[in-house]
């Protein structure tokens, strides 16, 4: 999968390589959806007095659609995880991944003579259909 960063220039080596590192864990995620994807990643870096402030921004395209992610903070790892995991959850929103409940047995929806033969047995008969 192909990342591209934008604004990365505005950081120092250090806070690259840890930028490079926390994303590149993502990237066995994101890449089994399809190999068309790319990642575009954001940076900008906001000093307030002698503190820095980092803004980070995620897009992830598939084709047509688009799922984006930001978060704004201090903590240059805390957030570059934040965005994303918020990412992760997008797609999983997206492409209904997880959390989908299984059916329950019904025996009138079963398959033909399984689910009478259960139904039947259940209530104490003997008589197989």
């Amino acid at each position: 999968m192909a990342v591209s960063y934008v604004g990365l220039n505005s950081l120092d080596g250090i806070d690259r390589e840890r930028l490079k590192k926390v994303v590149s864990k993502y990237n066995s995620d994101i890449r089994r959806f399809g190999a068309k994807n790319n990642l575009k990643f954001h940076v900008k870096v906001h000093e307030v007095g002698s503190k820095v402030r980092y803004s980070f921004r995620a897009h992830l395209n598939f084709g047509k659609e688009t799922l984006t992610s930001e978060v704004e903070g201090w903590d240059l790892r805390k957030n570059v995880n934040s965005v994303m995991k918020k990412l992760m959850t997008a797609i999983e929103h997206k492409f209904h991944l997880e959390g989908q409940k299984q059916e329950k047995f019904h025996p009138k929806k079963g398959k033909d003579g399984f689910g009478k033969r259960v139904k039947l047995k259940l209530k104490g008969l003997v008589k197989f259909i």
